[in-house]
């Protein structure tokens, strides 16, 4: 238990606890993208051929969806470690969501989509393969 307490507390806020590390970078990439839609997102839109358009939407509702499943992640972690869910159960109802979608490898992107588009979705893949295999280091064993 010793070695859970270092990885889910923040010495900072001993009431509060999740993975800092995760949690500050995720909400970065939230804020970037955000960022992103709000300042470029329409005009990449109107520069990119009709046929792209699809798959721009798409793309970037995987990056919204891999953001949003570690979120969700990293507040189950964190009612596991304050005892308001067994891990069992969180490994059984509550684990990190989508992987199919999620672990979607789109390096083959880059050069078709935004170039801002590919640096997000870079960074969303990277963050979810870690989460990913955090989550498995941190199952319960039934």
């Amino acid at each position: 238990m010793e070695k859970r307490t270092e990885i889910f507390t923040d010495s900072k806020a001993p009431n509060v606890v999740f993975m800092p590390g995760i949690f500050n970078e995720t909400m970065q990439l939230l804020s970037d993208a955000h960022k992103y839609f709000f300042l470029f997102g329409d005009d990449d839109q109107k520069r990119i051929s009709p046929d792209l358009k699809t798959l721009y939407s798409c793309e970037m509702s995987r990056i919204t969806l891999r953001l949003s499943s570690i979120m969700a992640w990293i507040m189950v972690q964190r009612a596991v470690f304050s005892r308001k869910i067994e891990p069992t159960e969180a490994a059984d109802r509550y684990g990190l969501d989508f992987k199919d979608v999620c672990l979607v490898d789109n390096r083959m992107l880059h050069g078709v989509l935004p170039s801002y588009v590919c640096y997000l979705l870079d960074r969303s893949l990277e963050l979810y393969e870690r989460v990913y295999r955090l989550d498995g280091q941190i199952k319960p064993v039934h």
